[in-house]
């Protein structure tokens, strides 16, 4: 084995605990201390990525394990402190954090990434025993978050109305939540197409700042383009989609026939 392989043993006891990607850079331990470097339940500190992670969703990105019979000290620090924010979950956030791990237990380190992409961190333990220090990345992805917004109202095509004769499109009723911690619902948007899913865009509304966690709202109506009147015997298709300040959303489209 090389001494590289057998210092990454120190920390992981082997690659098969892995699922992010990490590289240790240097390792000491006492002479009484047993170095398992084949099995991976028996590694002194399991280092176990949590990735992949949303793009500015506080999600778990690496658990670590304390398989040794001293606590150990933990430091996650970002490699650029704009790629987002660490949590130790006691309340504690930063560029870096510490926590310490009790014996024969595991604990986690959060993040909100800032950025998509590898985001590089490096990691320095510390015990009576030993230490070492090792780095890894977590992958942010950026898109939508599915459920982070989501429409129970409008549900049927009964809850929509085109109207000839008033000349308006009409929803009994919209509620739109975000159940995505931090709330931040940003712009609802009302789009009426003509003759189905597909077909023109003939009605719009925008809602710009709405509440916060959620919106809700009877008899909304939509006026028809300017210059277009609502068409007798014409199939409308109502599309809602709330957004959210991280660009997650959700839709819902609604049909009537007049």
């Amino acid at each position: 084995m090389t001494r590289r392989a057998a210092l990454a043993s120190l920390v992981t006891g082997g690659a098969a605990t892995l699922s992010g990607t990490f590289g240790l850079s240097s390792a000491m331990a006492n002479r009484d201390v047993s170095v398992a470097v084949a099995d991976g339940a028996n590694a002194l500190v399991g280092v176990v990525g949590q990735g992949p992670v949303q793009k500015n969703q506080r999600e778990a990105m690496v658990e670590y394990t304390n398989n040794t019979d001293t606590a150990a000290t933990i430091t996650t620090t970002l490699d650029s402190c704009s790629d987002g924010t660490l949590y130790d979950n006691e309340g504690g956030s930063g560029c870096a954090v510490s926590i310490e791990v009790a014996p024969g237990n595991a604990r986690l380190v959060d993040i909100s990434a800032s950025v998509s992409g590898a985001v590089g961190y490096s990691i320095s333990v510390s015990s009576q025993s030993f230490g070492l220090e090792t780095s890894g990345t977590v992958e942010a992805q950026s898109g939508n978050v599915k459920g982070a917004v989501r429409i129970k109202k409008p549900s049927k095509d009964k809850d929509f109305t085109a109207d000839a004769n008033r000349g308006i499109f009409s929803l009994k009723q919209v509620d739109i939540v975000d159940d995505q911690g931090p709330a931040d619902l940003d712009r609802i948007e009302f789009r009426v197409r003509e003759g189905g899913t597909s077909g023109t865009v003939v009605g719009q509304k925008d809602i710009t700042n709405p509440p916060a966690d959620q919106y809700r709202s009877k008899n909304e109506e939509v006026d028809p383009n300017q210059g277009y009147a609502i068409q007798s015997g014409r199939t409308y298709a109502l599309t809602v989609t709330g957004y959210d300040a991280q660009g997650n959303f959700s839709s819902e489209t609604v049909e009537d026939t007049t």
